[in-house]
C-alpha cells in the first residue's frame, strides 16, 4: 500500500497584549498554554505526532510544556515575525531583510529559544511565509536543517512573500534562489496547497489549504484536491503538510476553529482511503531526513534557446555541482 505522510503543525505566537490587537496569537499566555495542550491532545488522539513551530517568548514561558510534548513525539522549531520580537528594532516581515539583518534576527531569537528549551532550534518557519533569496543560505548557515518556509504560489507583496513557481513539496533547497531546488542540506517542506483554484483578495493571491480558521471551506474537497494533485506529481516524500495557530480555543467542542480542524482530519483520511493510501503521522524531521536520504536527484539538462545578434542559438546550460560532499 502507498504511503502519504500528514504534517500537523501549529505556529505558536506571542499573545496580542505584547503585539497587536489585530495580529494573529492568544489573548494571554494562560489562554495560550491551554490551547496548545488541547491541540496536542486532539492530534494525539489520531496516533499523529505534532510540529509546533515556536515564537521565541513562548517557549521561554511555557517550556514545560513543549518539554512533555517532545516527550511524547513532537517536534519543536522556531518561529519568527521579526516585528513581533521582544525589544524587536525590526519592523519588517523577515523577506523584506537583507542576509545580515536575518542573520542577526535569528540568532536572536534562537538564542531567545534556547533559553527556554535548552538547545538551540533545528527547524523554522517564518511568519506569513515570509522569505526572500537569502533566507535558505542563512538558515543553513546558522545549522537549521529544515523549514517549513513557502506556501508555492502565494503572492502577497505587502508581506515579502512571493512564492511564483516555488516547488510544491519537500525538497533541498538552492543556496541563491529560493524558487528552485538545489543541493543544500538544508530541506524545505512547502505548505500544501490546492491548486485546483487560486483566490485574488485584496491584490493578494493565494490558494487553499487546509488550515481550519476559515469561516467557511469545503474540507472534504480541498483534501481529496490535495490528495490527488500530490499523487499526481509524484514527490520523492509525499505529504500534507497543515498548520493553524495557537489562537482558538481547541479545549472547547463548539469551537468554531476546532469543529474544521476535526473536519480537515477526518477529509484527509477520506481522501487517503479513496486513493488506498496508507496516512502516517510524521513531523518536520522526518521529512527532513527522508528528503536527505533520498540522495540529490540533477535535474536533467535542458536545450535552451539564447539570442546572439539577430540569430538564435542553442546551448545546454551547465550544471552548477554540489556545494557539499
Amino acid at each position: 500500500m502507498q504511503e502519504i505522510l500528514i504534517v500537523v503543525t501549529m505556529d505558536c505566537e506571542r499573545p496580542r497584549s505584547e503585539t497587536k490587537d489585530n495580529a494573529s496569537g492568544p489573548v494571554s499566555y494562560a489562554d495560550s498554554a491551554r490551547f496548545i495542550e488541547g491541540y496536542r491532545r486532539l492530534v494525539a488522539e489520531r496516533g499523529w505526532p505534532v510540529t509546533f513551530f515556536v515564537h521565541p517568548e513562548v517557549m521561554v514561558a511555557h517550556p514545560a510544556i513543549f518539554q512533555e510534548a517532545e516527550q511524547d513525539g513532537a517536534c519543536l522549531g522556531l518561529h519568527v515575525h521579526p516585528w513581533k520580537l521582544k525589544k524587536s528594532k525590526w519592523n519588517a516581515h523577515l523577506g523584506g531583510l537583507t542576509a545580515v539583518e536575518q542573520r542577526e534576527i535569528l540568532r536572536y531569537a534562537g538564542d531567545m529559544f534556547a533559553e527556554g528549551l535548552g538547545r538551540w532550534p533545528l527547524c523554522f518557519r517564518p511568519g506569513t511565509f515570509s522569505a526572500n533569496d537569502n533566507t535558505f543560505a542563512v538558515l543553513d548557515e546558522l545549522g537549521f536543517r529544515g523549514g517549513s518556509i513557502s506556501a508555492p504560489e502565494r503572492i502577497d507583496r505587502d508581506l515579502c512573500a512571493v512564492w511564483t513557481g516555488a516547488p510544491r513539496d519537500p525538497h533541498r533547497t538552492h543556496p541563491a534562489f529560493r524558487l528552485i531546488p538545489g543541493d543544500m542540506d538544508f530541506v524545505n517542506m512547502p505548505l500544501s496547497v490546492d491548486f485546483s483554484e487560486m483566490q485574488e483578495v485584496n491584490g493578494r493571491r493565494f490558494g487553499r489549504d487546509l488550515r481550519p480558521d476559515y469561516q467557511s471551506a469545503d474540507y472534504t474537497a480541498i483534501a481529496r484536491n490535495i490528495v490527488e494533485q500530490v499523487m499526481g506529481r509524484d514527490p520523492a516524500v509525499p505529504i500534507v503538510n497543515l498548520l493553524t495557530h495557537n489562537d482558538n480555543d481547541f479545549t472547547r467542542p463548539s469551537d468554531r476553529v476546532r469543529q474544521n480542524l476535526l473536519r480537515a482530519f477526518d477529509a484527509i483520511e477520506q481522501a487517503g482511503a479513496e486513493r488506498g493510501l496508507k496516512i502516517k503521522g510524521a513531523t518536520i524531521e522526518n521529512v527532513v531526513d527522508l528528503v536527505l536520504a533520498a540522495g540529490h536527484q540533477p535535474r536533467e539538462l535542458e536545450t535552451v534557446g539564447v539570442i546572439h545578434g539577430d540569430r538564435e542559438a542553442e546551448v545546454t546550460p551547465h550544471d552548477a555541482g554540489s556545494r557539499k560532499a
